[in-house]
């Protein structure tokens, strides 16, 4: 690749590539990443969908947290029983809410480790006020005596709805 068509303006992310020179040697040269500088809103966009559309089949009871999490983490089935140490056929079992009650406290703790959270968060979809609108998001920074914390029981009997904003 000639260094001309390697540059990609893209300062948020960059990368080092290996390109000719125009004097005919080849050398590193600092440039943006064109899979971010051309993808990335695209991504977010889908994935933000994505949680959307999983996140309602959850709090309706159409799937449990086990499938919520498993596509969340894009996981097959067998990735996630060798990494929980599961039977394949009791993951497909906890993948639906009617036979997920039947899951061991220890089988939901290998879930857990295995999405990398908490077992009681597994448990509920903790919503944060951003700019007027509730979003599934990792609250950064916060000041405990301005923040509202409600939870919601949903149509899935193992899930609870918990909403954070901030008192104004």
């Amino acid at each position: 690749m000639k260094e001309k068509d390697g540059f990609v303006d893209y300062p948020q992310q960059q990368m080092i590539l290996y390109v000719e020179k125009d004097g005919g040697e080849y050398g590193p040269m600092q440039t943006g990443s064109f899979i971010s500088a051309n993808y990335m809103d695209d991504y977010i966009y889908k994935r933000r969908n994505l949680e959307l559309d999983m996140r309602a089949q959850l709090t309706n009871g159409i799937i449990s947290p086990v499938k919520y999490y498993m596509i969340l983490v894009d996981l097959s089935i067998s990735e996630l029983a060798a990494r929980a140490g599961i039977r394949k056929s009791r993951v497909k079992k906890h993948l639906d809410p009617k036979h997920f009650g039947m899951a061991t406290i220890d089988e939901l703790k290998r879930y857990a480790t295995v999405f990398n959270l908490p077992l009681a968060n597994m448990l509920q979809v903790v919503l944060i006020k951003d700019h007027g609108s509730f979003e599934s998001i990792v609250l950064l920074e916060n000041n405990a005596e301005n923040i509202s914390i409600n939870q919601t029981l949903t149509s899935n009997p193992y899930v609870v709805l918990t909403k954070i904003e901030e008192r104004i």
